[in-house]
């Protein structure tokens, strides 16, 4: 479904997300956190850039396993352990990689600093709301 995204004058200038994403659809597709592993659940690296890769590439699987698309997604969470400065730019990095393979948009965007997840060695953690219809 086409969405509207809206990058308000009061709000400052997103780079890389939207500020507001309105969408309409019968359909809401919500996934479970993905992370970087392969389809045999091996982790595919040790680093944030190839992590993130990875995880955005099992959230654009499972949205298409509902039949959407990348563009069908309004939401993104990620979840980062170690958000510094250089592990934010090898995240985006691998984010920006995926989304440009897969032809993803600018969606709305949070992003949560933790101190782990659910296992060691996993560094990145994305959930996705989706519209469909």
């Amino acid at each position: 479904m086409p969405h509207e995204k809206i990058d308000p004058d009061t709000l400052a200038r997103p780079h890389g997300f939207a500020q507001v994403v309105v969408a309409q659809g019968s359909r809401i597709v919500v996934t479970s956190g993905q992370v970087g592993v392969d389809t045999d659940g091996k982790l595919v690296g040790s680093d944030h850039r190839s992590q993130a890769q990875r995880a955005a590439e099992n959230v654009y699987a499972a949205v298409a396993a509902a039949g959407g698309t990348p563009a069908d997604i309004v939401r993104l969470m990620i979840y980062v352990v170690d958000p510094t400065e250089a592990t934010l730019n090898d995240l985006y990095q691998g984010l920006a990689a995926a989304a440009r393979e897969a032809g993803a948009g600018r969606t709305a965007m949070t992003l949560v600093g933790v101190t782990a997840l659910s296992e060691p060695g996993w560094l990145v953690e994305l959930d996705a709301t989706a519209i469909l219809d």
